[in-house]
């Protein structure tokens, strides 16, 4: 390839480094545009190598590989500097580490392989290949891995269904809920009071706080097919509580009447929770909740003066 093409690849890859984004902020499509820094930096540093190589730089001098690798590093932490001047875009140091292994293992594989024929680049041996290789698998394995134990958290979301979240503890449910001025333990149990069912209880503790509570977030998308949403609540309290539960989807535009939100009294004893989803369908004031696309569900307190808790079941679509 002539200097030009090089150019246009890297002005390419330039260009939609900037212009690029994910269509929906989700894990999956957050981990799966950081994952993309690997082959973009990667293709980046073949193309500043290209350019090198088509100038007056010594194709096979280590020196070229190493200041291909060098462009493409800075180049990388330019761009993450940058984007402190961009909206909806944040300065992240694991995107910088993967711009790293990105140019490394792709410049390590072309020396593993060759850049344009098997004998011309930095690498002449065959134990030199093979060990060029293996670091770029390994580099490229690690760097993914994000990537690889999001997409396993859905499988686990998907095989768990209809339970959304079965609040025990699992890895994938911890990445899915936040807890604002709160404590979730998982199969805890209150010590002194009767319960009519088996079923594993987590404890939720509420610091006092403006809405402490819990942010289940990205359930299994699809209520469609489900008619009502399903849990327990138990209080070994001496008084009632008030809480509040939320529901909102991907179109959310945060204002209240565009949610569905139900005030809840927690007696003391075991206090069952079942919300048709009709009436979550037509919460929002001015359109219909998309009922493929639920993004969220929250349940908290609001301006608690003093410490509380409640033990919370699974959480359940029943159809």
């Amino acid at each position: 390839m002539s200097a030009g093409w090089w150019a246009l690849l890297l002005a390419s890859l330039l260009l939609f480094l900037a212009l690029g984004d994910a269509p929906e902020r989700t894990l999956f499509w957050d981990a799966f545009f950081d994952a993309g820094h690997l082959p973009l930096f990667g293709l980046v540093a073949l193309a500043i190598l290209g350019l090198l190589r088509a100038g007056s730089a010594p194709a096979d001098h280590p020196r070229t590989w190493w200041l291909a690798f060098v462009l493409t590093v800075t180049l990388g932490a330019l761009t993450e500097i940058l984007q402190v001047f961009q909206p909806n875009r944040d300065v992240s140091i694991e995107d910088f580490l993967r711009d790293v292994a990105g140019a490394g293992a792709f410049l390590l594989m072309a020396a593993a392989v060759g850049f344009r024929k098997p004998a011309c680049g930095p690498v002449r041996t065959a134990a030199g290949r093979a060990t060029a290789a293996v670091v770029s698998g390994l580099l490229l394995v690690a760097a993914s891995a994000h990537l690889a134990t999001t997409v396993a958290l859905y499988v686990e979301r998907s095989q768990a269904f209809p339970t959304l979240f079965a609040l025990d503890g699992s890895w994938w449910e911890r990445r899915l809920i936040d807890a604002n001025a709160s404590v979730l333990t998982p199969r805890t149990r209150p010590l002194h009071q009767e319960m009519p069912f088996d079923e594993p209880l987590a404890r939720l503790d509420l610091k006092p706080g403006t809405f402490p509570g819990l942010a289940f977030n990205e359930p299994y998308p699809d209520w469609s097919r489900s008619r009502s949403l399903a849990f327990t609540i138990v209080s070994d309290l001496e008084a009632a509580l008030p809480l509040t539960i939320r529901v909102h989807d991907a179109a959310h535009d945060q204002r209240t009447e565009d949610r569905f939100n139900r005030s809840l009294v927690i007696n003391p004893g075991v206090n069952r929770v079942v919300i048709p989803l009709d009436e979550v369908r037509h919460a929002p004031d001015r359109r219909e909740m998309d009922m493929r696309r639920i993004r969220g569900i929250i349940l908290f307190g609001y301006r608690l003066t003093k410490p509380t808790h409640v033990y919370v079941s699974a959480i359940r679509l029943v159809d």
